[in-house]
């Protein structure tokens, strides 16, 4: 099969034919017919962050098509539209059992990322228990997103107890904070949006955001606490992880406010403990989503209202100029490799 595969970090991918990979009896072979990029794989092929044993094939938002079932998969068939959980899990320990798949202690590897080659391959391989049937309305562009960017959204929401009536701060507007806005609004929350760009406020506006704030116009806590009445949010979803945004997500937030952090770069960055104990903040990580997360996210996507937050294409054979695109963040959403 073709691939685009990692030799050696900081170095070009090379589009390339490679074995096809073979199933055991409980995995499903999928065609891959999209797959999305994420600031994951720019750090996997700079060489931090997650490091994966080379050559390696990464991509971790694939959606396609069913092309081969082990003898005992009841669920899928040939042809059936696909996208997976991408953690390989193993189903059993603490938190397996509940929906904190991603801290499992067995790990077996994380399709794309570890262990297990993924959507920048013509072909990968899951345990059926890890894939989901892909809506006839949604497309795969839309449905290969689903595997991080949209399930990494749900999973924040739900760590950082998004609810109803509550002001709720997201920082960026690509493919994550872009799926964490939709979220947010659809669990009946007011969302404030904060980008870099007058292009991306209205981007945040078109998404449904209520606010969209342009960080280099504004004091973003300032803003923040005057549109919340001098309280500040009760949630900030960090999609970036910087020095500049997590300061800003701990001054807009109210006395007990939860601090979600969903990205994150290589530095390390200090905050003010005092400020952290007086006001009883919360600092919340996440990571990813569960197959609970996957089922939430599959079903958001696929309602009416849900706008799409894939805004560029490049066929595989062009991923280094895809890889470049989201390096010089061009994009407004998400970028997604096809396969022919």
């Amino acid at each position: 099969m073709k691939a685009a595969v990692l030799h050696q970090a900081g170095h070009p991918l090379q589009i390339e034919e490679v074995p096809e990979p073979q199933i055991g009896p409980d995995e499903v072979l999928i065609r891959t017919k999209a797959c999305g990029i994420c600031g994951t794989d720019l750090h996997i092929r700079d060489g931090w962050g997650y490091t994966p044993d080379l050559p390696f094939i990464m991509g971790h938002e694939p959606a396609g098509v069913v092309t081969q079932v082990g003898e005992n998969v009841v669920r899928f068939k040939l042809g059936d539209r696909v996208v997976p959980n991408i953690f390989f899990s193993c189903g059993d320990c603490i938190y397996c059992r509940t929906n904190r798949e991603t801290q499992c202690v067995n790990l077996n590897g994380i399709l794309g990322v570890l262990k297990q080659p993924g959507g920048y391959g013509e072909y990968f391989k899951v345990p059926a228990r890890q894939l989901f049937h892909l809506p006839d309305n949604v497309s795969f562009l839309e449905g290969s997103i689903i595997a991080d960017a949209v399930v990494t959204g749900v999973h924040a929401a739900k760590r950082g107890r998004v609810s109803p009536g509550e002001d709720v701060l997201v920082i960026s507007i690509g493919g994550c904070g872009a799926a964490a806005v939709q979220i947010c609004k659809a669990y009946g929350a007011n969302v404030i949006s904060v980008v870099r760009s007058s292009e991306k406020q209205r981007r945040a506006k078109e998404l449904g955001a209520d606010e969209a704030l342009n960080s280099q116009e504004v004091d973003v806590p300032m803003a923040a606490k005057k549109l919340t009445g001098g309280l500040g949010v009760q949630c900030v979803i960090d999609a970036v992880g910087n020095e500049e945004t997590l300061r800003q997500g701990v001054d807009s937030l109210c006395h007990g406010g939860r601090l979600v952090i969903l990205g994150y770069m290589q530095d390390r960055y200090p905050l003010d403990p005092r400020k952290i104990a007086v006001h009883e903040l919360e600092i919340l990580g996440t990571r990813s989503g569960g197959r609970q997360d996957t089922a939430n996210a599959i079903q958001l996507v696929a309602e009416k209202g849900w706008k799409p937050i894939v805004t560029n294409t490049f066929p595989i054979e062009e991923v280094e100029v895809a890889h470049q695109f989201m390096r010089e963040a061009k994009a407004l959403g998400r970028i997604v490799l096809t396969h022919d």
